[in-house]
């Protein structure tokens, strides 16, 4: 009897690709009660209230995740260091870490293209990510001109190792 192999934690975190129309609709109806409800600025600021009651707790849940990012890097493990960047960047903004999650997005974007052209990853340039991240989520404001300088160049420097890939993937 032969068991199936349990799919990898990042290829679990990747996003789906739905094709165009492919999304499910709502309807006519419910489409518009929504709008209008997320338009209500009654609603907008209760919403803005819920999360910054709870900022602290969520910044608490990003510096969870850089802890489990930092033993994913010693361990040398991709999946999990691709895991846990997807994690902080989509928990980040809200706890107030503006730059922590852009530098981990830019490095899930850079991550899953690689992942997905076949090719190994930068070690180095995953280590600069991996420490921005570390810095720009323990600083006490972190959303100052050098957090977001710092992801602008990480960013920068992503495009152009993504560009890179994609100039040696072209055909001659």
């Amino acid at each position: 009897m032969t068991t199936k192999k349990p799919t990898p934690p990042h290829k679990r975190s990747r996003a789906v690709r739905i094709p165009p129309g492919g999304y499910p609709a709502l309807p006519r109806k419910v489409a518009l009660q929504l709008l209008e409800a997320v338009q209500d600025p009654e609603i907008i600021a209760a919403a803005a209230r819920v999360i910054a009651d709870r900022a602290e707790e969520m910044r608490g849940a990003v510096l969870g995740h850089v802890e489990r990012l930092a033993e994913a890097a010693r361990a040398s493990d991709q999946a999990r260091i691709f895991e846990q960047a997807h994690e902080i960047r989509g928990l980040a903004g809200n706890a107030g870490l503006t730059a922590t999650g852009r530098i981990a997005n830019n490095l899930c974007k850079y991550l899953d293209a690689l992942d997905q052209a076949g090719r190994p990853s930068d070690q180095e340039l995953v280590a600069l990510h991996l420490e921005a991240i570390g810095r720009a989520a323990h600083a006490e404001d972190e959303a100052t001109r050098l957090g977001d300088a710092v992801a602008n160049e990480l960013a920068h420097l992503v495009e152009k190792k993504l560009a890179e890939i994609n100039d040696s993937a072209r055909p001659g």
